[in-house]
């Protein structure tokens, strides 16, 4: 991954670094889209940061104070979710860049006052990571919340990619996401957080790059299993002495791991089978001890009151029971009365639903006269949850050295789908086991040069006197204020060092 592409003008701007940087401030004040810019002489101070989280997502947020002496920006229609853009360019006469898109927070536009007639106003800002954490208070309770059969991500065919189908209850469309084709399928997914959460356990479980950027409102990308073969591993940029006014290292222990324990409830999809039987007490057996459930007066079984529930379920070889978590391909009414055997009835279903739910049946079961019922059956294809499938791998040099230190693991996207011949939640185990061993450092870097277009993921190099260090961006702070110079600070995890 590299940085934002800028233009070429800026980027020459920047590797001077002579010019001023410049922040605009677009605010949809409105709401229909009409931005008002701020005046730039009145932007005092303003913070953005970006962060690579631990449950998998990359979010940026930002704080702006700005002054207001005569109220101008205390506007009562902007509150919590206004929508502002936040732009970049260096000195007179160059083109703009922008960088965020950003929402109020809760607290909207707050107006302070100060000593004597001073007003300023502050606006705390929130990438759309943010609104997607929400949505579990506001949620679409129309739209489905399980997903069967679907691949991980695939733009070109949107109704069955999981990504695009947590993203649109979240009111993303197709055009909303920036997206790889991971055609790993999932037999079964069930929705139990929020969208961002969600999104990020999945961009986990396939090692994507998840954020909410400036070209896309959502980016999803940059996986090894991804179909498009990946981008060729480029550096976009190299501190030196020249940029670089403060460096430091320090050691990232809490990352170090030589254990790595993964444990997961992995969809299973089966043949079409028997996936409901009745047998309910009380129960009979005839002289060729064959069971059978009596339908006689003045007995009324459940099953014949009505709204009766059958769950699904399946017997496996050797007897143990396992419960069914989805079933499609289920036998129509007709057949599944026709799997019905009985003495005496007509037996036959008067409420028959097998839409409304799909891991249970809703049954009535009708009899025009007493009679005994021998067999009643549904047949379906389940899915159904291997429980605690489990992986585990360590590094015996790492643990002889250190002692163990074990990384445990859960989730719900994982696949047994085939990586190089072995299930990818195996695979994705040996490359979390190679990544943790390596013990890296993490490096503070900070410039006053104009690096804007930096993202969090992007790979760097930093040259010193004795060393050439690489690594990765997973955090950073840009610090502007109106009569000091622009600060950017980056946190960079290693990816190897080489001695010069």
């Amino acid at each position: 991954m590299k940085f934002y592409k800028i233009d070429n003008a800026l980027i020459e701007a920047i590797e001077v670094g002579d010019k001023q940087v410049r922040v605009r401030i677009d605010i949809d004040f409105t709401g229909d889209g009409s931005f008002e810019s701020v005046f730039e002489q009145d932007i005092l101070e303003a913070d953005f940061y970006g962060l690579k989280e631990v449950a998998g997502g990359t979010s940026a947020r930002g704080e702006v104070l700005l002054d207001n002496p005569n109220g101008i920006y205390a506007y009562t229609g902007a509150g919590p979710g206004t929508q502002v853009k936040v732009s970049f360019s260096l000195g007179e006469g160059l083109p703009w860049f922008e960088r965020f898109i950003f929402y109020l927070d809760d607290n909207g536009i707050q107006d302070i006052r100060g000593p004597g007639r001073k007003r300023y106003v502050r606006l705390g800002l929130r990438d759309l990571s943010y609104k997607l954490r929400k949505t579990d208070e506001a949620r679409d309770w129309t739209a489905p919340a399980v997903f069967t059969y679907s691949v991980i991500c695939d733009k070109t065919h949107p109704e069955k990619s999981l990504v695009h189908g947590i993203a649109q209850r979240a009111g993303l469309g197709v055009t909303d996401i920036d997206c790889s084709t991971i055609p790993v399928t999932l037999p079964y997914a069930r929705l139990r957080k929020n969208i961002w959460a969600e999104l990020s356990e999945l961009a986990t479980a396939y090692r994507c790059h998840l954020e909410c950027a400036p070209e896309k409102p959502l980016v999803f990308a940059h996986s090894p299993y991804q179909a498009e073969p990946l981008l060729e591993d480029e550096y976009s940029y190299t501190f030196t002495g020249e940029n670089i006014f403060y460096l430091r290292k320090t050691s990232r222990a809490e990352l170090y791991r030589n254990t790595v324990r993964l444990k997961t409830n992995l969809p299973v999809e089966l043949e079409k089978q028997e996936i409901w039987r009745y047998d309910e007490a009380p129960v009979l057996y005839d002289d060729l001890l064959q069971a059978h459930y009596p339908f006689k007066y003045p007995l009324v079984r459940e099953i014949e009151a009505g709204s009766y529930e059958a769950r699904y379920r399946i017997i496996e070889t050797g007897g143990k029971e396992r419960a069914v978590v989805y079933a499609d391909t289920i036998d129509t009414q007709e057949e599944a009365e026709s799997r019905l055997e009985y003495e005496g009835g007509p037996f036959s279903y008067s409420t028959y639903d097998v839409t409304t739910n799909h891991d249970r049946a809703i049954l009535t079961l009708h009899k025009e006269a007493d009679g005994n019922l021998y067999k009643a059956v549904i047949y379906g294809r389940p899915i159904v949850l291997d429980l605690n499938r489990s992986c585990f791998l360590r590094n015996e040099e790492g643990i002889t050295a250190y002692g163990t230190a074990a990384l445990n693991v859960t989730g719900s996207y994982f696949s047994d789908y085939e990586i190089d011949g072995k299930p990818q939640y195996e695979d994705w185990v040996s490359r979390e086991l190679t990544e943790r061993i390596k013990n890296n450092r993490e490096f503070t870097v900070k410039t006053h040069r104009g690096l804007f277009n930096a993202r969090v993921g992007a790979k760097v190099r930093i040259l010193t006197q004795r060393e050439l260090s690489q690594g990765t961006i997973n955090a950073f702070t840009f610090r502007y204020r109106k009569d000091e110079a622009f600060q950017s600070t980056f946190h960079i995890t290693e990816g190897g060092s080489n001695e010069t």
